[in-house]
């Protein structure tokens, strides 16, 4: 299996919203909630806050059609569990004043860019590799594939067990660099 994007180390994780977080709500935004729901970038620039239940225990993001924009597939319309705190605390934030995200993918993947920069990350990060980081921590918290399939709107449930056998790998490999 090759992927084009590596997902980001947790420590480069947290290095990246610390440094979203330092240049201000927008950024912190864009990349705590692409990083902790795993939306697509055009998703995220057109989610609604008619999107959001916040019900507590039924809390999450509906993926739906909006009037100008379809998700990528009809697996793309899902419901995202939304439990991260701080992710909870930024929609809640931005939603009380507004009525939409309304940012284009450029905007979306210039924030991410500038907080990696701010960050000084070496990895080679975007809005996709967000994606794939979030993918890839499902998996190794042990999600099964068909959870990982309906968080992220995958077409196929192989996709999906990629992230499950990359994060495998990703075990093995450190086992063998503490073990040496």
């Amino acid at each position: 299996m090759s992927w084009e994007r590596q997902p980001l180390e947790e420590h480069e994780a947290q290095s990246l919203v610390a440094a979203a977080t330092d240049l201000g709500q927008s950024h912190e935004l864009v990349v705590q909630t692409l990083l902790q729901t795993g939306l697509r970038a055009a998703e995220f620039g057109h989610m609604e806050h008619s999107w959001i239940n916040w019900v507590s225990d039924e809390r999450g993001i509906e993926v739906q059609a909006t009037d100008d924009w379809q998700p990528k597939s009809e697996a793309g319309q899902r419901l995202i569990p939304l439990r991260d705190p701080d992710v909870i605390r930024v929609l809640r934030q931005y939603f009380s004043n507004n009525q939409e995200i309304g940012l284009s993918r450029t905007t979306i993947w210039r924030r991410v860019t500038s907080a990696a920069d701010h960050a000084e990350l070496e990895t080679m990060c975007s809005p996709h590799v967000l994606r794939h980081t979030f993918g890839t921590r499902l998996a190794a918290k042990g999600a099964t594939a068909q959870y990982i399939k309906q968080a992220m709107g995958h077409r196929h449930l192989e996709t999906s067990e990629q992230y499950i056998q990359f994060s495998s790998r990703r075990m093995h490999d450190e086992a063998d660099r503490l073990y040496q």
